[in-house]
């Protein structure tokens, strides 16, 4: 099942992206954990993939925005999965900041701190700036590759 393109488009203009619809539903639906953090863990290995494509192609901008969106969908996995303050937060609040997912990376480990480093170094440098080039996200995918791993053990998402 796919999303019809009108939904795209209005999530887009209103700089949201599919993560929302899983944060909505999540609340609204009252999802349980377990499955809110396999769907979390599914976006970031599907954006992951893509990023790789787009590193593959050269793509900077592309690359480096999937590989951010990865990143931050991999720390909303392990940050419910592990009942962690700031996951309860978000749920409460609805929606995650960008407050709460630093402060998740930070208490889920140096992998994952890592990971939100370099993840936010993309975009902000490769995504909204525009300031490096392919070399430089390549030179960052084992980074992000350790924690997409680490998602891949503790949530079994395949």
């Amino acid at each position: 099942m796919e999303l019809p393109e009108t939904i795209i488009n209005i999530l887009r203009r209103n700089g949201l992206d599919i993560d929302y619809i899983i944060d909505v539903l999540t609340v609204n639906l009252n999802i349980d954990p377990p499955s809110a953090a396999k769907a979390h863990a599914e976006l970031a290995l599907t954006m992951f993939n893509e990023g790789l494509g787009f590193v593959s192609k050269g793509d900077v901008v592309q690359s480096s925005e999937k590989l951010y969106k990865a990143v931050k969908e991999a720390i909303k996995a392990l940050a419910i999965d592990r009942c962690l303050d700031e996951a309860r937060e978000a749920l409460s609040k609805g929606r995650w900041t960008i407050s709460l997912l630093d402060k998740a990376a930070r208490r889920l480990g140096d992998t994952a701190w890592r990971a939100w480093d370099t993840a936010y170094f993309l975009h902000v440098n490769g995504f909204h700036e525009v300031r490096i080039d392919i070399g430089d996200v390549r030179a960052r995918l084992p980074i992000i590759q350790e924690l997409i791993n680490e998602v891949k053990k503790s949530l079994s998402a395949t």
